[in-house]
């Protein structure tokens, strides 16, 4: 999934309403006869995937299976996406996610299409500096918001920072208890309060802030993290990761088309995460 620490894969019943995104293009190959492409995505998963659409990775489908002159038929799941694979890949109902780490286990992975990390939100006003996740550590920033299951609370907890956080962060999610259950902060909710002032630096996958952080009406600036975070056990935490389009072990006859697809499309694809406004780096 994206960033494998972040987006965790739980248990969960799901309500199912395929919906038709063709394309010129995919309604072509359908009336041609062509297969599809059967791609999971979830409707509360913006800005990566949404109800209508609209999200960046559901472009990014629609890009794929135009460039492998397939049908696509984008399978929406009702629920977060940590529940893709169980309820979805490993279901049958579907046979292809887009964006997630490179080396997943439980899938098949293409050739990376991007990579990217964590990063810092900040108001351009504040004049924020540092682009290592000890910088946290700075007088005046005291206040952070980010997303659950994410190295963000890791970050905090090294820096001193955690406990003197969680009701706040308890806020961001209207104090709903989190036993038994899945709660999630929405990626642009963390955006929003640092635009606001309510929180004085956000911690967060630069791919879910990049939009919002480029429509924001305060400026504000998103800034890569460049270090990772080596635990006191000695387990190293990346904070940067290569992403890929994920596929089901049961058809690995799609991978060939996948990769191929990639690198046809590598400039449309560019050119979506360029319009999101998300910060990518060198591919490793």
């Amino acid at each position: 999934m994206k960033t494998a620490i972040a987006r965790l894969a739980w248990g969960g019943t799901i309500l199912l309403c395929g919906i038709g995104m063709a394309s010129a293009q995919e309604q072509e190959a359908a009336e041609e006869g062509a297969d599809s492409l059967r791609v999971c995505a979830s409707s509360q998963d913006a800005p990566y995937s949404t109800g209508d659409g609209t999200g960046f990775e559901n472009e990014i489908a629609r890009i794929l299976a135009e460039e492998a002159g397939m049908a696509l038929d984008l399978v929406m799941i009702d629920r977060a996406a940590i529940y893709l694979v169980r309820d979805g890949i490993d279901e049958r109902i579907c046979d292809v996610l887009i964006g997630v780490d490179q080396g997943d286990e439980r899938l098949l992975t293409s050739t990376p299409y991007y990579r990217s990390g964590y990063a810092f939100v900040s108001r351009v006003s504040r004049g924020f500096e540092g682009d290592r996740w000890e910088d946290v550590d700075q007088e005046g920033y005291n206040t952070f918001a980010y997303r659950y299951h994410s190295p963000a609370e890791t970050i905090l907890k090294y820096t001193g920072r955690y406990e003197y956080n969680l009701i706040y962060q308890a806020s961001l999610t209207d104090f709903e208890d989190r036993r038994n259950q899945y709660t999630q902060v929405e990626a642009g909710r963390v955006v929003s309060e640092v635009a606001a002032g309510n929180a004085d630096l956000g911690i967060i996958f630069a791919p879910e802030a990049g939009r919002y952080v480029r429509d924001a009406r305060e400026p504000l600036k998103l800034t890569l993290i460049t270090n990772e975070i080596e635990r006191s056990d000695g387990v190293i935490i990346p904070l940067q990761y290569n992403q890929s389009v994920g596929v089901s072990k049961q058809h690995p006859e799609l991978m060939d088309r996948i990769d191929a697809a990639l690198e046809s499309g590598r400039e449309r694809i560019e050119a979506v995460l360029a319009e999101e406004g998300i910060p990518t780096l060198p591919l490793e």
